[in-house]
This record gives C-alpha cells, sequence and structure tokens, in this order.
C-alpha cells in the first residue's frame, strides 16, 4: 500500500510540473525549483515560489526526514524508474560505497550555490525583502530539449548503470546534501521497533543504497542523512522489525560517529554481492572527476549537474572498469580523454582570461585568448564574436571586426548588437 502510494504521488508531481510549463505558464507562479533559494533569496532577498519550496522542503524534513526527496523529487523517481528498468532487462549493477556520497554533493553546494551568492550579498546588500511570486520565468534555470534529453540520460540512467542506486542523489546532488542537516536532527525516522532476523531485505530494497541492517542493528534506528523516508524498508520487513516511528531528537543519543559510515557496513554475506566498496580509491577518484567535470562546465550550455553527471561516471570508468579490457585499448581510452579533458580545460581558460582582460581593457592579450576559444570550441558562440569585433575596433582594424560582427550576425540573426557594430564599423 505505501509503495502504490508513494508512486502516486510521485506520478501526481511530474503531472503537475508538466501542466506548470506547458498549461499554466508564469503568469501566477514563476519557476519552482532549489536554486531559487540560492540565487534569489540569498543573493538579492528575493521570495518568490522556489524559495517558498526550499522552506517547506527544510521544514517538512526537520519533522519527517527527507520526506521530499523520496515522495516528491522527479529527479529521485526518474533514477528509480531507471534502476526498475535495469532490473527488469536483468541488469543489476552494484551500488558503490564511498565517502565522496557525502563530500561531492557538498563541495557542488558550496562552490557553485552558497559560496557565490553569500559573497554578492555581502558586497550587494539587500535594501529590502522583496516577495514576488510569478518571476523569474519558468525556463529561466530549464535546458533546451537536447541538453534536458542527455541530462536526464546521463543523471538519470547512466549514473544509475555505472554507481548504482540514485547514483545522481547520492553522489552529486546539492539540494540532498542542503537538506542533510535537518534530516539529522528530524523527528521521525526508521527504528527498530522488533526483533530483527539480519534478514537484509531492508538493505536491499532501499532505493538510495542505503545498509539500513547494519544501522538499526547497531544505532537502533537509520542515521544515514541520505535517508529518504520512503518507508521500503518498513513495508518490506519480513519479520516487522522497522517502523517509521517519532521521538523528540533533543531526548536521543547523538553520536557523530553513527552519521559516519562503518566500515562493518556492506559486508554482510546476504548482501555483500550487491554492493562494491571503493573507498581505498576515494581521493583519486574525487580529484580524476573534478578535472573532467570543471573542463566541461558551461561548455556547449551544459549545466553543473550534467557535467558532474559526466565527469562522475567518466572518472568510474577510467578507474574501475578499464581493467577489463586489453591494455592496448586501455591506453587508447584514457589518451583519447586526456585529449578531450585538455582541450576542453584549455577553452576554459581561455574564455576566463579573454574575459578577465577584456575587463581590465587589455585588448591585446583579449583577442589572444578569445580567438584561441573561439578556434578550439566546437560551437560558434555569438559573444565570442561580439567581443572580439569590439576589441579589433577599439584597436582600429576594421576588416578583423568587420569578420567578427559579420559572423556574429549569422550565429545570432536576430540579436541587435551585431547590426549596430557593423553600422560603428562602416562609420569608420
Amino acid at each position: 500500500m505505501i509503495l502504490k502510494l508513494r508512486v502516486a504521488s510521485l506520478i501526481l508531481i511530474h503531472i503537475l510540473i508538466l501542466s506548470h510549463v506547458y498549461i499554466f505558464g508564469s503568469d501566477v507562479v514563476g519557476s519552482i525549483d532549489f536554486q531559487e533559494f540560492f540565487h534569489s533569496f540569498i543573493k538579492l532577498g528575493v521570495v518568490n515560489a522556489g524559495v517558498i519550496l526550499v522552506f517547506i522542503a527544510f521544514t517538512t524534513t526537520l519533522i519527517f526526514g527527507r520526506f521530499f526527496c523520496g515522495w516528491a523529487c522527479h529527479f529521485g523517481a526518474i533514477q528509480e524508474f531507471s534502476w526498475y528498468i535495469l532490473n527488469k532487462l536483468n541488469i543489476k549493477p552494484k551500488t558503490v560505497d564511498s565517502k565522496l556520497v557525502t563530500l561531492l554533493p557538498f563541495i557542488i553546494l558550496l562552490n557553485f550555490y552558497f559560496i557565490p551568492n553569500i559573497y554578492h550579498s555581502i558586497n550587494n546588500p539587500w535594501d529590502e525583502i522583496i516577495v514576488t511570486l510569478n518571476e523569474p520565468d519558468i525556463w529561466k534555470f530549464l535546458p533546451g530539449f537536447t541538453i534536458g534529453l542527455l541530462t536526464f540520460l546521463i543523471d538519470g540512467f547512466l549514473i544509475v548503470y555505472f554507481l548504482g542506486k540514485k547514483g545522481f542523489c547520492r553522489f552529486i546532488c546539492p539540494w540532498g546534501a542542503f537538506l542533510k542537516f535537518p534530516n539529522s536532527l528530524a523527528f521521525f525516522k526508521v527504528r527498530k521497533t522488533g526483533t530483527c532476523t539480519e534478514c537484509h531485505v531492508c538493505t536491499s530494497e532501499c532505493p538510495v543504497g542505503i545498509d539500513v541492517s547494519y544501522e538499526i542493528n547497531n544505532y537502533n534506528k537509520v542515521t544515514n542523512t541520505n535517508c529518504t523516508s520512503c518507508l521500503n524498508c518498513t513495508y518490506g520487513c519480513p519479520s516487522n522489525a522497522l517502523s517509521y516511528t517519532y521521538e523528540n531528537p533533543i531526548k536521543e543519543e547523538f553520536n557523530l560517529k553513527n552519521y559516519i559510515q562503518n566500515k562493518g557496513s556492506y559486508i554482510h554475506t546476504n548482501i555483500s554481492n550487491q554492493f562494491t566498496n571503493i573507498r581505498n580509491k576515494d581521493f583519486l577518484f574525487l580529484i580524476i572527476l573534478l578535472i573532467i567535470s570543471f573542463s566541461l562546465d558551461g561548455l556547449y550550455a551544459m549545466g553543473h549537474f550534467m557535467a558532474f553527471g559526466i565527469g562522475t561516471i567518466t572518472s568510474f570508468i577510467l578507474l574501475f572498469k578499464l581493467k577489463k579490457i586489453n591494455k592496448i585499448l586501455q591506453y587508447s581510452i584514457v589518451a583519447i580523454i586526456a585529449c578531450f579533458v585538455l582541450w576542453h580545460g584549455t577553452i576554459k581558460y581561455s574564455i576566463w582570461r579573454g574575459y578577465y582582460n577584456y575587463n581590465q581593457q587589455n585588448y591585446t592579450k583579449a583577442i589572444r585568448h578569445l580567438e584561441r576559444a573561439t578556434f578550439l570550441y566546437l560551437k560558434d558562440i555569438g559573444k565570442f564574436h561580439i567581443r572580439l569585433s569590439e576589441m579589433y575596433l577599439y584597436q582600429n582594424k576594421i576588416e578583423e571586426a568587420k569578420y567578427h560582427a559579420n559572423k556574429a550576425k549569422i550565429i545570432n540573426p536576430n540579436y541587435e548588437s551585431p547590426e549596430q557594430l557593423l553600422n560603428l564599423i562602416n562609420k569608420h
């Protein structure tokens, strides 16, 4: 019964999302996105629908645990559906046990959302708190069809195939990291209320890959802050040893080590074949995935989630999957990936240095960097050509300025900037 209710809840959420995007629009309610808490509230002091969503999610997590993640997150549902499809195809990926499930989401949360927006708000203090529920537009944080489809494929399916149960939620999702603290203080938790036979059905049924049996037998409750209160373990327990029960967290015994995964988890013979431990290579795994992810992030309209999904999957393949093929093919794949990362890392560096020197009005250096970025980039970017045209015009290099202005006009024929630049150039 619980499973049917949760499936119905997740289906309803998808219907509401599609109705909001394609039927109702932004007239009354704008983007309902977790990012709004950081980009609007923390940065600008604006309260909108996304900010309200985060306050609701945070408050309900303090009471019920990460109920939102288990019952209302569309991306979590997609990953569970991917796991279901893989199992129907008799493909049973091992779920990866790694310390990065705690560390990496916090790195993403702090680097992209907390630190830059807090820094902006400190340097540009709010004048007042503004409430505006119909802004921003729904599509502000939604990718186009191609990038959206690729994101769902990479973060919704491939990451589950390679890293196991809810690989995106465990390794990447910054919103899950944001809810870990209130989850640790939640009133309602899965607790041991009966005699456990250590059959480990609860661990096998957990969609987030928690060793439920280990935790309830060592701590009398599930302490893992990835728990999404889905209740799969409680209704699946054949001995009725688990319940989702209330207890005042102030009166509860709190021990920090209970929230740090113990070496004794995931090793019981009933479940050891379902998990793979990579903790001895966590540091190397983290370094490689950060290099790959940051080299791609922001390129080709790629968002943080897609870039880090590619980085995490590619790093996992490099470290743990290439051993099964012959050495020549191994070295070839490593060389191709290394060249790809170096190539795109050079593009990212060139764009950064180009705009830095442009803002410093050091046009000679800025031109050199942006020309390199434009040459290496696999996609024509109009704004690069606009900047190059401007800088060449400042240097009285009319032919070069005209060339880049015309390129920008071809790429973005409906934009006014290229036409304005061409008018300025023709006056010279």
